[in-house]
């Protein structure tokens, strides 16, 4: 059985590899050809075009930054997307983090006798690379049942009703996550206001509910660009701001930005545990 899977990053790159052992061929596309031919070998082709991976396939998985997934799906005139190649019969599973508007927009220009499911995760990179993820499948319950052993190869399925449930969920658990994560850089915040160091305040936490929390934060065999947490907060921002207040969202939205612009080169997620991300008078201490 074959399967495309398009955006072989952080994540994908991960996920890949356990549809080929489980005996998948699968078929990548990445607008950065490096990160195609580094997968391809047994059972994983790299494509040779967008349409060239859309077209081998009658399962299609995408697994990009949400300020992508317009332009990748829908396209443009100058640049088809994902839709204009789309076989009869094919179903279209979206793993971003997005505004449910967006899988909207991408339903209004699904091909006839094609289907969307919005299906996105919940871990990082770690748990892609151990087949833990959870994933949050939406639409129409006979098309995620077909495409169920698939989703499986992944980790833990939880089917929740009609498309953009899932889309809607993963915004709902980001909000405890997000704050999660920026609660974590304000509590060292306050650690540095009172000249108490890093380590003891650390472990003081872990002795307490907040163990697990602090475990991920601290865990370096789990990478992730904090830029993509903030990502992730911009979306959740944008897709709510109009309807609903959540100050924490957006006050964990500012404080991880400002985590991000504090470090010279790219920021990583356990970089909120440490003097990097501290605010500036603070670092200077």
């Amino acid at each position: 059985m074959k399967i495309t899977f398009i955006g072989v990053g952080d994540m994908g790159s991960h996920m890949v590899p356990h549809l080929a052992k489980a005996g998948y061929d699968v078929v990548v596309w990445d607008k950065v050809a490096t990160k195609m031919t580094a997968l391809a070998g047994d059972h994983v082709r790299a494509a040779n075009s967008l349409e060239d991976a859309v077209t081998a396939s009658k399962i299609v998985i995408t697994s990009v930054m949400s300020a992508d997934v317009p332009a990748l799906h829908i396209g443009t005139p100058e640049h088809p997307g994902i839709v204009h190649y789309l076989q009869p019969g094919s179903s279209l599973l979206v793993t971003s983090t997005l505004d449910p508007r967006k899988i909207t927009a991408i339903q209004a220009v699904m091909p006839a006798n094609t289907t969307l499911l919005d299906v996105p995760m919940i871990g990082g990179v770690k748990y892609a690379r151990e087949a833990n993820l959870v994933l949050i499948a939406a639409g129409d319950k006979q098309a995620v049942d077909a495409v169920l052993p698939v989703l499986k190869t992944f980790g833990t399925v939880k089917y929740v009703g009609e498309q953009g449930n899932g889309a809607k969920l993963k915004l709902i658990t980001n909000v405890a996550i997000m704050a999660a994560e920026a609660g974590i850089r304000e509590t060292l915040d306050l650690a540095d206001a009172y000249g108490i160091d890093y380590a003891t305040t650390l472990d003081l936490l872990q002795m307490g509910p907040l163990k697990p929390v602090v475990i991920r934060a601290l865990d370096e065999s789990n990478p992730r660009p904090l830029k993509d947490s903030v990502a992730d907060e911009v979306e959740l921002d944008n897709a709510t701001k109009d309807f609903v207040d959540l100050p924490i969202a957006s006050a964990a939205m500012r404080r991880l930005q400002k985590a991000v612009d504090s470090v010279a080169g790219e920021a990583q997620f356990i970089d909120i545990t440490n003097k990097k991300t501290a605010l500036p008078d603070a670092s200077k201490k």
